[in-house]
């Protein structure tokens, strides 16, 4: 496999590693992804949106103690949260995969998608929020994600989705893992992608 599959290889490399749900999933962050890539006009590859999409959950079907494993072995740095909360341990083992697959240009971006990184890109930015705001999800009422939708950018999108994760957080006693946080000061103090 490398980086020359077509996006019709990807979605059937993508289908037979993960469960059908997450397979649903993923075609819809894909979608998403080439939306919000098209709307802000960010000029990045509409293909290389749709397959970092598709890619973004690949080991997301992992169990636990396969994922802690897969990282120890390939001693891949974490952070903090991501130990004391293995699930999100399926990014860090994504972007790992994905590289050993040829596709080095979407490993930062999968790698983030979970708690967000000022340093994750453009690309990072677009797989981070096509992952929260996709339709298929439903924590978001159809007038949030119109709201969304009509913001001038995506880094207010992005300030605004880490405003409402803080406030959730706040209500649930949890904080902001430590990239997320860098993320959220760096958009406040007005960083761009």
């Amino acid at each position: 496999m490398s980086n020359t599959m077509s996006c019709t290889e990807v979605e059937q490399y993508v289908k037979s590693k993960v469960k059908p749900k997450r397979y649903l999933h993923s075609v819809s962050v894909a979608e998403t992804a080439i939306y919000l890539n098209s709307k802000f006009n960010t000029n990045l590859d509409q293909d290389d949106c749709y397959k970092c999409g598709l890619l973004h959950d690949i080991a997301r079907n992992w169990q636990a103690g396969d994922l802690l494993l897969y990282t120890k072995n390939n001693q891949i740095p974490l952070e903090k949260e991501e130990v004391h909360h293995p699930l999100l341990l399926h990014a860090p083992v994504g972007a790992s995969l994905v590289k050993e697959l040829g596709f080095e240009e979407y490993e930062t971006a999968i790698r983030w998608h979970t708690l967000g990184n000022k340093d994750m890109g453009k690309l990072g930015l677009i797989i981070y929020l096509a992952d929260y705001l996709e339709p298929r999800r439903t924590f978001l009422t159809d007038s949030q994600r119109v709201a969304y939708n009509k913001m001038e950018s995506l880094e207010i999108i992005c300030l605004n989705v880490l405003k409402q994760m803080k406030h959730h957080f706040k209500d649930n006693a949890l904080s902001f893992a430590t990239s997320t946080k860098g993320l959220y000061d760096y958009l406040k103090e007005g960083g761009t992608f």
